[in-house]
C-alpha cells in the first residue's frame, strides 16, 4: 500500500512539475538569467545587402545607394556584399521611408538584420540622417544658400543622396555595436 501511496505521490508531483514549467512564461532556455546552460553569441562577419527599395512615395534617385551601403558596412569592419547567393552570417532588408525638408534634406531608413540560420529579424530599426553634415562651417555662403526661395533640383538631388548615405552610415553603426553586443534576439515592444 504504501509503494503504491508513493508511486502516486510521484507521478501527481511530475504532473504538477509538467503543468507549471508549461504554463511558465520564462523558460529557462529563453531566459539566460534562468538557464544553467550559456547559449553562444552569434557572430556576424559577413552581411548581405538586399536592394534598399524606396518607399517614400517620392521621386529619389537610388542610383548605387545599395553599393553605398555595402561600402558603409565595409567601412565598420564587416566582409560585406550585395545579396546574390553568396554565402553570407546575416541579410539586411532596408527601405527608404521617408525624405523631407526643402534645402536640407532628412532620410528616414527602416532595416532589419535577418541572421542566415534564423527567419525572426535579429535587429529592426529606423535610422534618420541629414544632408549637410556637421562640418562646423558657419561660412555666409552656406548660410545665404539655405535661403533660396527656389532650390536648384539638382542640388535637392544631391541632399537627398547625402541624407540616405548618412542614414545608410548610421545603420551600420547600429548593427556593429549590436554585433559587438552578441546581437540579442530582438523582441517586439508590447503597446
Amino acid at each position: 500500500m504504501k509503494e503504491k501511496l508513493a508511486i502516486a505521490g510521484v507521478v501527481i508531483l511530475v504532473g504538477a512539475g509538467v503543468y507549471f514549467s508549461v504554463r511558465n512564461m520564462k523558460h529557462p532556455a529563453d531566459d539566460p538569467a534562468l538557464s544553467s546552460i550559456a547559449k553562444i553569441a552569434p557572430v556576424v562577419k559577413s552581411i548581405c545587402v538586399t536592394p534598399i527599395q524606396n518607399l517614400s512615395h517620392k521621386q529619389v534617385a537610388m542610383d548605387n545607394i545599395d553599393d553605398e551601403f555595402v561600402a558603409q558596412l565595409n567601412k565598420v569592419g564587416f566582409v560585406s556584399q550585395k545579396a546574390s547567393g553568396g554565402k553570407c552570417d546575416a541579410t539586411t532588408n532596408a527601405e527608404l521611408v521617408d525624405i523631407t525638408g526643402r534645402g536640407r534634406k532628412t532620410a528616414r531608413i527602416d532595416f532589419r538584420l535577418t541572421l542566415a540560420n534564423e527567419q525572426v529579424p535579429r535587429m529592426s530599426s529606423s535610422v534618420e540622417g541629414k544632408s549637410g553634415g556637421k562640418d562646423g562651417e558657419g561660412s555666409l555662403e552656406k548660410t545665404v544658400s539655405e535661403f533660396k526661395i527656389n532650390p536648384d533640383p539638382k542640388e535637392s538631388v544631391g541632399a537627398e543622396h547625402e541624407a540616405i548615405i548618412a542614414a545608410l552610415g548610421k545603420t551600420a553603426a547600429q548593427i556593429d555595436a549590436a554585433n559587438r553586443k552578441g546581437l540579442p534576439p530582438w523582441q517586439a515592444k508590447e503597446q
